[in-house]
């Protein structure tokens, strides 16, 4: 079984795209989706050499990639599949009561756990123990938000913008302003 050409070598440096050689006449590319693999062989003959039919083969990996939602190294970004370890439902989002010794005051957090370069990451979204169920419902989901937009860019997510998440429905299209009063606790508007 030959091994990769030296011609190519380059565009496979970073990773293989599913891309192997099982013969001297062309180049496989292997992409399985829920069973079924949608690669197939590249002939030399038909493609015009090693390097045109690598880079075809390559193409089309990275077109499958971004159909089913894959990521940089081929896999599912979102994890539909996976059993939820915390007791939201959700995957890499869990939710818990804080104890805070300094102001002897409860709070609910939920907390997304993600990952950037390899390394585990978590952001809190925390809410005052009198929050509203409209506040725990808007946190709950900006938390599901921020994991998905996670699992859908990978590397290249950027969680600055969930610093306003206070202000912002980041969880719909435009990510409209909450009300000016959304944050308010009860306490504070019967007392006005």
């Amino acid at each position: 079984m030959p091994g990769t050409p030296k011609a190519v070598a380059d565009l496979l440096k970073d990773t293989r795209y599913g891309v192997s050689f099982p013969c001297t006449t062309g180049c496989q590319m292997r992409f399985v989706h829920k069973g079924e693999d949608l690669g197939g062989f590249y002939a030399y003959s038909q493609w015009g050499g090693v390097r045109p039919a690598v880079k075809a083969a390559i193409a089309r990996n990275q077109q499958l990639r971004a159909k089913y939602g894959r990521n940089d190294q081929g896999r599912l970004r979102v994890r539909e599949k996976l059993i939820t370890h915390g007791n939201t439902g959700v995957v890499g989002v869990s939710g818990s009561w804080n104890y805070d010794r300094r102001r002897d005051s409860w709070s609910w957090r939920y907390q997304v756990s993600w990952r950037i370069d390899g390394v585990p990451k978590t952001k809190s979204f925390h809410l005052m123990a009198s929050a509203t169920p409209d506040q725990f419902l808007h946190a709950f989901r900006t938390a599901i938000q921020f994991r998905r937009e996670w699992e859908l860019t990978g590397n290249q997510f950027d969680p600055s913008r969930y610093q306003l998440w206070r202000t912002r429905r980041l969880y719909e299209p435009g990510t409209p302003l909450l009300p000016d009063d959304f944050f308010q606790s009860p306490r504070d508007s019967q007392a006005a």
